[in-house]
């Protein structure tokens, strides 16, 4: 089709706009919930209700993105969003706060609606490139976005939340002018009228080369959550570095994914498929955290994060393309929202163990993290044999 390319540019751009607002706002939330005179365990509600209200409300909005079009339901979740931001900006105390969050969990859909309107613009063989634009423009949104927001919370712990809505409005607008429903969604769904059903659902779920990479999307993430709650912790308590040199090392996990997501791994695909991109990816990401545990300079520290963030950047977006191109294109947008709803599960799960751990030993939390990715290891080498390509 003469307007694919674009078409991807414009998922590219909408997915970037929402991950910028939602990278503005999520790492202030702590600093504005501390403002209300909430302490460690009622931030950490704040993260639960969004997860759990995600894990439950993705799966509706891809069956609906199936039944009713891609379109119509990204705009209606990043008008959701836009409102669970400027609701939060206006909170004036904790349970409001609270509140926006539940409503942001429960318009959670972007990017699994996103990866369904991806995977109908692109081939089999150009959807781990085609996902990788959408990792890409995820770590591209959280580069950028906790920069900005922690800028704008020297004005006020509100405007974070506040130019996060805003910008979740300017991305409604762009879409509703710019985005134009995929043709062959739109095939699709008069082809099958009667495939919104629970039995039509129940049986794509059923197929191992569906779940299989879904819980294999939950190990990987689980792990890389232990990442995310303990690192700035972690390099002060034993590198004695600040919050600053946290983020920037963050940051410069975030461009290395970009670049890989980006553009690289469809090179990589390519000449080794899915499934051999991810053969190398795991591991990588198991060496990165073993160097954590191990590290003792910084630029040791700064090495482990770079195997792991490259490792992570290959086996992420071909997870997400060998589940697609397992289900039917009827069915896609469900079975991607239910893929993003075990995302969200390790997220509800990751952050109290992660927690927990670090009170024991520094390195504790990494040691679960890379046991975690052996596991996923084990079940990759169980479910995937060299003839499963013959499949894609």
């Amino acid at each position: 089709m003469p307007q694919r390319k674009s078409s991807k540019l414009i998922i590219f751009l909408i997915v970037f706009i929402d991950l910028l607002g939602f990278g503005m706002m999520i790492p202030m939330l702590p600093f504005f919930a501390r403002h209300f005179g909430a302490d460690a365990m009622q931030i950490g509600w704040l993260m639960f209700v969004y997860s759990f209200m995600q894990i439950f409300v993705s799966p509706l909005w891809g069956l609906l993105s199936d039944r009713f079009g891609r379109r119509p339901i990204l705009l209606i979740t990043i008008a959701g969003q836009a409102a669970a931001f400027l609701w939060g900006g206006f909170a004036a105390g904790y349970l409001s706060l609270l509140l926006s969050r539940v409503f942001a969990g429960a318009f959670a859909a972007n990017i699994s609606t996103a990866s369904a309107y991806m995977a109908d613009i692109t081939t089999k063989e150009e959807r781990a490139k085609g996902m990788g634009l959408i990792g890409a423009a995820f770590g591209l949104g959280f580069i950028f976005g906790p920069a900005i927001g922690g800028f704008l919370v020297s004005v006020g712990y509100e405007w974070p939340s506040l130019m996060a809505g805003i910008v979740s409005l300017i991305n409604l607008v762009f879409a509703f002018f710019i985005l134009d429903e995929p043709i062959r969604s739109r095939l699709d769904r008069s082809q099958n009228r009667r495939r919104l059903s629970w039995e039509a659902y129940k049986k794509s779920f059923s197929s191992v080369y569906i779940f299989a990479p879904m819980i294999l999307f939950f190990l990987l993430t689980l792990a890389f959550t232990q990442l995310e709650i303990v690192f700035g912790l972690f390099v002060s308590d034993r590198f004695f570095l600040n919050e600053r040199d946290a983020g920037l090392m963050f940051a410069g996990m975030g461009i290395v994914m970009a670049i890989v997501q980006g553009g690289l791994i469809g090179r990589f695909v390519k000449k080794l498929g899915e499934i051999g991109v991810i053969r190398i990816g795991l591991p990588l990401v198991a060496l990165g955290l073993l160097g954590l545990i191990e590290a003792t300079n910084f630029w040791f520290l700064s090495g482990s994060l770079l195997v792991m963030a490259i490792g992570y950047s290959l086996a992420n977006p071909c997870l997400s393309a060998i589940t697609s191109k397992s289900a039917d294109a009827s069915n896609q947008g469900s079975v991607l929202g239910i893929y993003q709803s075990m995302g969200s599960l390790a997220r509800v799960f990751g952050p109290l163990l992660a927690g927990f751990l670090y009170k024991r030993s520094q390195s504790a939390a990494f040691i679960c993290a890379v046991l975690i990715v052996f596991m996923a290891q084990i079940i990759f080498a169980l479910v995937y044999r060299r003839s499963y390509t013959q499949n894609l």
